[in-house]
């Protein structure tokens, strides 16, 4: 059902190739700290790039090099980012029983945010006239405004409507997601 593959008996090449650079800047870390010490790195950087910056006179008119950085580096296959079938979606958008899920789900995969950041929308965040809805990052504590699809913001507001109907405090201070049922 997921499409991921089962685990086998050795480490993926994205793992080896991450834990090759983990180590490989550990020693060089340590290797800079203490200059005479007789420590040797056992992942040294291939043979061009062991003095000086990578690609340090490279011509800006060529395109660079598919080259690896470590001698005992992996290649890294190139993944197709994770996805869900189109059918899978559609059952689960039409399994919803309210508006106000239909919105969050419609909001969270056009824009791509977290669950976090939506559910701490402002009423004043969202703007349909743009189709942006804005959201404080998680990581940055920033202010961001993100592009949305339109059918996100036509369940919002069949949303808002039917949560105004009921009571729900209205605002542009107010926060966007209410609970729709009583504690």
């Amino acid at each position: 059902m997921t499409g991921k593959t089962t685990v086998g008996k050795k480490y993926a090449k994205s793992t080896q190739a991450h834990c090759e650079t983990v180590l490989r800047t550990f020693y060089d870390f340590h290797l800079d700290a203490n200059p005479g010490s007789l420590l040797l790195n056992p992942f040294p950087l291939d043979r061009a790039r062991r003095k000086g910056r990578a690609n340090a006179h490279h011509n800006p008119m060529d395109e660079f090099k598919n080259e690896r950085k470590g001698r005992y580096r992996p290649t890294v296959p190139e993944r197709i980012p994770g996805r869900i079938p189109d059918d899978k979606y559609t059952e689960v958008f039409a399994g919803l029983r309210s508006h106000r899920d239909r919105a969050l789900l419609a909001f969270w995969v056009s824009t791509g945010a977290r669950a976090s950041e939506l559910l701490t929308s402002q009423e004043r965040d969202a703007l349909p006239g743009q189709q942006l809805i804005g959201v404080i990052r998680k990581g940055t504590k920033n202010y961001q405004q993100l592009p949305a699809s339109p059918d996100a913001f036509v369940w919002l507001r069949l949303y808002q409507e039917e949560a105004w109907r009921k009571g729900v405090p209205r605002g542009r201070g107010e926060p966007l997601w209410w609970t729709l049922r009583r504690p």
